[in-house]
């Protein structure tokens, strides 16, 4: 499968410890991940100087002309610079027709960028619209209008996730010269909703952090569709939209770590992983609001889907925690969520949800009832959406009843006011019995530096996979700190893509036999030392 990535960056900015500061890193990237060709844009373009980071760009990439395409930042500054407009002009002229917006980090309304827009048209450029760093409605709006009066000129929205997806959604219904890049859709089946809506020549291949690795790749080859469709995303769409044509041979050498990496080669091409026990530690049975988009809404017909795709996978087994528990009446959506289950016998445990605001209706006895069977093996608190400090003494129920029993406490964990990791630092201690399970890892990067620091400091701390495509900071660096045995593979799913949360663990530049105990050893013997 040849794969050609709109969305990727070189250079060294301002705001983040730089991912690739050279061409060359890139490429090592890209070819460990067997990606054969990039669009790419210059950080210092966006973070510095447009102008001046956009001719570096051309110089850096020239060596590589044959893998590396530039996106050229632009801003409305542009057309305020003395020559700037002229050769934009002529990059476009001579077939450089790709341009990138950052506008909440070049800080300008997007809509004022129509007057160099009117410049570029006549090239029927392709526009990058960087969505992680401006998902809000009014950018949208702003889109909505310049691809409306500008037919010619071909959006694609960037690394967009669930927050805020509905407005993509909404963008692509209105105009059909939007496209979306996969590298940040980390949702359920997102892939076959949005081929079934708008068709699958919207949708273009792309990939996010270094972080992320091969988790675009993986929701591809894993994503229920045709093996033309699949080519059409990989590389044939981005190809049509700039008349390039496919390539004759193989770019991308074959990287010497996929020896060690059997795992990773089958998930990649599509097989069911086989030969290793999965179980997936952080798990939901929906159903789900708050701005997601899935076409399956009742938890009976979810679960069913759930089993579908763990076979599909090669999962074993998987931990949820119940959607209607975490968001409404506790008592009566655990006890249902355990007779759901019921109905795949084998396939679920259960995360007793714990929320404060019903802890008069908790009593030990009904937890013990609970407990006593074989579903529930553990809690699971959600601090920043209940809008309660994970170190408030509300929680204190969870805390001692899963240190007599000596159960995990799956928690969510971000780095917010409610459950940012250090705020556990006076709770863990007092709990040696508890196993705390930091839930992402404590999310963005601040948050992933905490849960690292917590767990380096009390070994009954546990990092959890999913949701962590939103830090920066590549996973195996937390690994050589901590050692395998303190973390555990999760996916969030039914919400977020097993697939694509599995393919971006697997993908890690790691041998198979250094990751396998995230997989599942170390949360079977967690559960074996319940009491």
């Amino acid at each position: 499968m040849q794969y050609f990535a709109v969305n990727t960056m070189i250079g060294k900015g301002a705001y983040a410890v730089p991912e690739f500061p050279t061409a060359a890193s890139l490429l090592e990237h890209l070819d460990y991940l067997g990606i054969y060709r990039a669009i790419v844009y210059s950080v210092e373009a966006r973070d510095a100087s447009p102008y001046l980071g956009n001719q570096a760009l051309l110089e850096a990439i020239a060596p590589y002309r044959d893998r590396l395409f530039p996106a050229f930042v632009i801003t409305p500054s542009n057309t305020f610079e003395n020559g700037v407009i002229a050769w934009l002009r002529q990059q476009a002229a001579d077939g450089l027709r790709v341009f990138r917006l950052c506008p909440d980090i070049c800080r300008f309304p997007i809509r004022q960028i129509e007057r160099v827009l009117t410049e570029l048209a006549e090239f029927e450029p392709l526009l990058l619209f960087d969505s992680r760093f401006a998902g809000t409605e009014g950018h949208f709006r702003d889109i909505e209008e310049l691809a409306t009066r500008y037919p010619s000129i071909r959006v694609v929205i960037c690394q967009q996730m669930w927050g805020g997806f509905t407005n993509a959604l909404d963008l692509m219904w209105r105009c059909p010269n939007v496209y979306l890049d996969i590298s940040w859709l980390h949702m359920r089946d997102t892939i076959e909703l949005v081929r079934n809506h708008f068709g699958i020549e919207r949708l273009l291949f792309g990939i996010g952090y270094r972080s992320h690795y091969g988790a675009a790749i993986g929701a591809l080859a894993q994503a229920r569709i045709s093996p033309a469709e699949r080519e059409l995303i990989a590389h044939g769409n981005l190809e049509r939209l700039l008349n390039l044509a496919p390539l004759p041979a193989k770019l991308a050498p074959e990287h010497p770590l996929l020896e060690k990496k059997p795992l990773w080669r089958a998930f990649k091409a599509g097989k069911r992983l086989e030969n290793v026990t999965i179980y997936d530690a952080h798990g939901h049975n929906g159903p789900h609001a708050r701005g997601w988009v899935l076409e399956v809404p009742d938890t009976p017909e979810i679960m069913d889907v759930l089993v579908e795709r763990m076979d599909q996978y090669g999962v074993e087994k998987l931990f949820v925690s119940d959607g209607k528990a975490l968001f409404g009446d506790i008592l009566a959506e655990n006890r249902r969520a355990e007779l759901l289950a019921a109905r795949h016998p084998g396939r679920f445990h259960g995360h007793f949800v714990y929320n404060p605001l019903y802890a008069d209706d908790i009593t030990e006895d009904i937890l013990d009832d609970f407990f006593r069977r074989d579903y529930f093996v553990g809690f699971k608190i959600l601090p920043s959406y209940w809008q309660i400090t994970v170190d408030s003494e509300r929680f204190q129920p969870v805390w001692e009843y899963a240190e007599k029993h000596h159960l995990p406490v799956l928690i969510h964990t971000w780095n917010d006011r409610y459950c940012s990791p250090a705020m556990l630092t006076p709770v863990v201690p007092r709990y040696p019995n508890v196993k705390f399970i930091l839930g992402h890892s404590g999310g963005g990067t601040p948050g992933r530096l905490e849960a690292e620091a917590l767990a380096l400091q009390f070994p009954n701390v546990y990092l959890e996979f999913c949701g962590t495509f939103c830090s920066d900071r590549p996973w195996h660096l937390a690994i050589d700190k901590l050692g395998i045995d303190r973390f555990l593979f999760g996916s969030d799913t039914d919400a977020h893509n097993q697939a694509y949360e599995l393919a971006a663990f697997l993908s890690m530049p790691l041998p198979d036999s250094e990751l396998m105990p995230a997989l599942s050893a170390n949360i079977i013997r967690i559960m074996q030392d319940r009491r």
